[in-house]
């Protein structure tokens, strides 16, 4: 019989992983009997029960559960004994099926008709977690794609974004840095005189199809603030100032010389008028 350790009662993070298990569809007896397969297998229904502290009378149809889900299979030998989906096939497994849920619920929920009488802004309180949004949003869009966003973290969803470009999202971005991009339509910004990224952080901005936003200090040296929302109001006015940050862009590679004998590198002297007002 093969020992698998970690998966014990006496394994301080069991519960935690039964908790995860029955957030991923599983009930608790399920749960239970897969961990105690993945500690001893293959097992009998006595082996199991013991190990799991789930009733024998109950062993058999839970197991039957499991490999009627995929989880696990039966040796079909006397007395039958089962064995379990090792954890990454598990984990690849239910990542499908849930996609597989959430697409097919989309389907199902496109064909109802519904008009939100409110949309809430939600708060995002991590740079991991704002990443993660980008490219959520990203990977959902369908037709355009606004973004202004630093050099770090254009590398981070890069890929996102060439997929975007792939498939025939108009893509149009404002990278605060220089790298070797090869896709979508995009702009450099020098980073001179962006003295606040040291105190606040860098900012990310980002719109999709005109339907979905995030937008915010991505912090560093102070805390994240930034939110996401479906908020048409907030959605309209940040796609705008990309808009309007992109006409200065491109207006700047026709007269940049001109603007920058008026108004300085990097419009350092509007950035002095405008951004440095003092109460």
């Amino acid at each position: 019989m093969k020992q698998k350790s970690g998966a014990s009662e006496n394994n301080p993070g069991r519960k935690n992983i039964i908790d995860d298990l029955m957030q991923a569809g599983f009930t608790e007896y399920e749960a239970r009997v897969y961990l105690s397969l993945l500690a001893s297998h293959p097992a009998s229904a006595y082996t199991i029960s013991q190990n799991s502290g789930v009733p024998h009378s109950r062993v058999y149809d839970i197991s039957r559960r499991l490999i009627a889900g995929g989880y696990a299979v039966s040796s079909g030998t006397n007395p039958e004994t089962f064995s379990p989906l090792s954890p990454a096939e598990l984990i690849d497994k239910i990542k499908r099926d849930n996609a597989n849920l959430t697409e097919n619920l989309k389907k199902k929920l496109k064909n109802i008709d519904f008009t939100p009488d409110f949309d809430p802004v939600w708060n995002i309180k991590s740079q991991e977690e704002a990443i993660d949004k980008v490219r959520e949003i990203v990977s959902s869009a369908q037709k355009k794609i606004y973004l202004g966003i630093w050099l770090e973290d254009f590398l981070q969803v890069k890929e996102e974004l060439r997929k975007a470009v792939a498939r025939g999202v108009r893509t149009f971005m404002l990278i605060y840095g220089r790298t070797e991009i090869d896709f979508g339509c995009y702009y450099f910004h020098d980073r001179d005189h962006l003295e606040g990224s040291t105190t606040i952080g860098r900012t990310i901005d980002c719109t999709a199809d005109s339907e979905v936003c995030i937008t915010g200090d991505l912090g560093g040296p102070g805390p994240t603030k930034v939110v996401w929302t479906r908020n048409f109001g907030l959605v309209f006015s940040i796609e705008n100032y990309l808009i309007h940050d992109l006409f200065l862009h491109e207006v700047h590679t026709h007269f940049g010389e001109e603007m920058d004998r008026v108004f300085g590198g990097n419009m350092k002297k509007l950035r002095e008028k405008f951004h440095h007002l003092k109460d």
